[in-house]
């Protein structure tokens, strides 16, 4: 199903996960609300902010990046920066994201003493990452004008196609590279929306991105089809049949509003079907993995080192606040319920590489819902993915353990990843690191 090729790929992780997604949003931001996000006091010197806007608009790229650099070893040998890039002049800039770096990807974890310490696992030892914090608001990425906060994923791609070519312009050496955008949760609306954007712009664009694809794991790309959550919650046990009943008539309430375009309505209703009716329903809190009760506390380690103002000298973030982005979540209310399956399917057509992955264990989308839109995706080899054997997927062939399953046709890939919730870079980093190279050196 894949056969290797030699590939330098930058792969762009769209991390919007802590920035909104109906149902994980407010329980993971409950986990941030006893964490002091403020500026640090005025006694502490947390550095300068970094904006390279100005720097590339005169011309001097070279001391951009000198000033960009980031230092953090040992624990950090990999060449990095971290700088503001300014994407609206009349609203603000934007960041690099954090949550992905610290507790899923990057090639650094933080200790519950606040230490660092190198991850075993990491996509950085074979391919360069660059996160991004977005919308504005979003963890330190901010704006001083609420008339810049954006409302729509064409909003979003805009900013970041902006961001992009500011950042191929300064890092230069990265232009040619093969170039992928990933996402999960709420990134499902995102990442098809800027691949999208830079599909359009390309050919006309003096600078191209070397666009190749995308990975989308448990996507939030067509809420209607991926709204009806009774059946696969009832499945598993979670509830009985008086309360699939009763989660059925709310499913099928925010099913309507977004057929008629009531899309706050829906979002309001999906939104507390987790926010209340699950952990009521269930006792449990972590609707991410049906078989934890409570968020592990080890994934927000990170959030009081960035607070550090050592740290946020390092980091070139100055004594901006760290937002939990509940702005941003009002501003897209509208948006959120909203499909996108259309640009998937068009990018698809199109020949990019499409890689749509599920945690088994995930509750917020269940592999089943996102099947519901995938099995209904109108595309050139849609009959194809539907007759596609699935095959059983093992990380090396003598594992005993089965990582998951992966089912092919022409450049769309399916994986459903066995003991993984709705972060599954978190809970099965072996196996996505190895799914995604799989998916990226694949013909």
């Amino acid at each position: 199903m894949f056969r290797s090729l030699n590939l330098l790929s930058v792969i762009v992780l769209l991390l919007f996960y802590l920035s909104i997604c109906v149902g994980a949003f407010n329980l993971l931001r409950r986990q941030l609300v006893s964490i002091p996000r403020a500026p640090p006091p005025l006694d502490d010197n947390p550095g300068e902010s970094l904006f390279l806007t100005s720097y590339l608009e005169i011309g001097q790229i070279d001391l951009a990046r000198n000033l960009s650099q980031v230092h953090l070893q040992p624990a950090y040998s990999y060449p990095s920066y971290s700088v503001y890039l300014t994407v609206n002049k009349t609203c603000g800039p934007d960041a690099s994201s954090l949550f992905g770096l610290f507790s899923e990807h990057g090639p650094i974890r933080v200790d519950k003493d606040e230490q660092l310490y190198s991850s075993n696992i990491t996509w950085n030892s074979k391919y360069h990452l660059l996160f991004i914090d977005q919308p504005v608001d979003t963890g330190f990425s901010f704006t001083a004008d609420d008339r810049c906060y954006v409302h729509t994923e064409d909003e979003v791609a805009r900013d970041l196609y902006v961001m992009l070519i500011q950042f191929f312009q300064i890092y230069y050496e990265y232009a040619m590279c093969d170039f992928y955008a990933t996402g999960e949760s709420y990134g499902g609306e995102y990442v098809p929306a800027i691949v999208y954007k830079i599909h359009r712009e390309n050919p006309q664009a003096k600078l191209k991105i070397n666009l190749k694809g995308m990975a989308i794991g448990d996507g939030l790309v067509d809420p209607y089809n991926q709204g009806d959550y009774g059946p696969a919650m009832y499945q598993m046990g979670l509830i009985d049949q008086r309360q699939l009943e009763y989660i059925n008539l709310l499913t099928s309430l925010a099913r309507e509003a977004i057929w008629e375009g009531q899309y706050r309505q829906a979002y309001s209703i999906f939104g507390d079907l987790f926010d209340n009716i699950y952990s009521n329903m269930t006792g449990m809190i972590d609707a991410e993995n049906y078989l934890r009760t409570d968020f592990p506390e080890e994934l927000f380690y990170y959030i009081p080192w960035v607070m550090a103002s050592e740290h946020r000298r390092q980091i070139h973030v100055g004594n901006m606040t760290y937002n939990d982005g509940e702005k941003v979540q009002i501003a897209l209310q509208d948006d959120a319920m909203q499909s996108i399956a259309s640009k998937v399917a068009l990018i698809a057509n199109s020949n990019y590489k499409v890689l749509i992955y599920s945690g088994l264990l995930d509750v917020i989308i269940f592999s089943s819902v996102t099947m519901n839109w995938v099995d209904k995706l109108e595309w050139n080899y849609a009959n194809q993915l539907r007759a596609a054997e699935r095959v059983i997927w093992k990380v090396k062939e003598d594992d005993q353990e089965v990582a998951g399953y992966l089912k092919r046709a022409n450049s769309f890939f399916l994986a459903w990843i066995r003991n993984a919730g709705h972060s599954i870079p978190c809970d099965q980093p072996r196996a996505v690191f190895d799914l995604i190279d799989r998916f990226i050196s694949a013909s």
